[in-house]
């Protein structure tokens, strides 16, 4: 698998490049389609969100993104952890999801590249690119500035995410070609390979892993279930016209949230938008229709919300973290 391919890991967090495209309007927080959703926004164009970097194929013509966590939960839900960008670095920065403006940064490194909160709240793993190679971390959330290094190779590892009892991290790994899931316990430090494919998330049962994989024909991304305890693979979902990427499963184990291309219409072009599927690959549901991209994911720990990066309700179509409510319908 190539990093440059749809729904890929590319490494790079520098701003979209500039490209002509058709005029959108940004400023609206909703579109008809999206009827009877509530969202709310957290952070302000000031706090300089890192989005995920979108380009498009010069060969295939097919979308691409960044596809590992930028953004993360607390499991009470008072905390969100995203990266922001101050000094020309990327850095994490914890806001308190019951309001103000005020964040606390919680790393003081170059280029940090994806977050998640460990399931009791106390410490975020994340990647870092130094040198233009990528590691694991780990970090308290809330106190001391102490980084333990997790990963230490050559070779890419990004989008870490914590088992149900914090005792392993799945990560991704790459080859130099193609990306494989990985994981590591933090106790014995035992490292295992499971399958080819990135952005794992382990549900809470603990027994399914949620991947996606690049189709090797369509080269579009497609979601996978991996059942590590009886060692079968499933489709989950995949469409020869669209890529799909960044899973993550509801704390109830119910749905599979995700994001995906949605085809170009009279009022948008291909972009970005949210989905939601069942794990058995059933009950495909588009959540959003704005022109503008909406990505990176993560379920509120009720089940009943859903945070994500998004550029609506923006003038500029400045990229900021919001929130939407669910209902699985």
């Amino acid at each position: 698998m190539s990093p440059t391919r749809s729904a890929s890991l590319a490494l790079s967090l520098a701003i979209l490049s500039a490209c002509a495209a058709p005029v959108i309007n940004y400023t609206t927080i909703s579109v008809p389609e999206e009827g009877g959703v509530k969202f709310t926004q957290y952070t302000v164009d000031e706090e300089n969100l890192v989005y995920p970097v979108i380009q498009r194929n010069e060969i295939s013509g097919i979308l691409e993104w960044y596809a590992a966590p930028l953004i993360a939960v607390s499991a009470d839900g008072t905390r969100l952890a995203f990266i922001g960008r101050k000094n020309e670095k990327a850095n994490i920065f914890i806001k308190n999801t019951e309001g103000g403006r005020s964040t606390i940064q919680r790393t003081f490194r170059e280029r940090v590249g994806d977050v998640s909160f460990s399931p009791d709240g106390s410490k975020l793993a994340f990647s870092d690119i130094s040198s233009d190679d990528s590691n694991i971390f780990l970090i308290n959330a809330s106190e001391g500035a102490a980084v333990q290094q997790i990963t230490s190779t050559t070779q890419t590892e990004v989008g870490p995410n914590f088992s149900p009892d914090g005792q392993t991290i799945y990560f991704s790994k790459s080859d130099g070609g193609r990306y494989y899931v990985w994981s590591v316990n933090l106790s014995t430090w035992l490292l295992t390979q499971y399958a080819e494919g990135f952005t794992p998330v382990i549900a809470k049962n603990g027994q399914e892993l949620v991947i996606t994989r690049n189709n090797k024909t369509t080269l579009r991304g497609e979601i996978w279930l991996i059942n590590l305890q009886k060692g079968t693979e499933t489709l989950v979902l995949s469409d020869e016209n669209r890529g799909f990427s960044s899973p993550q499963i509801s704390p109830d184990g119910s749905v599979i949230v995700c994001v995906g291309t949605s085809e170009k219409s009279a009022s948008a072009p291909e972009n970005l938008n949210i989905f939601t599927v069942k794990p058995d690959g059933t009950s495909l549901t588009q959540l959003t229709f704005h022109p503008g991209h909406d990505v990176s994911p993560v379920w509120g720990p009720d089940g009943q919300s859903i945070y994500f990066i998004s550029q609506r309700g923006n003038p500029a179509g400045n990229y900021n973290l919001w929130k939407m409510n669910f209902s699985n319908r």
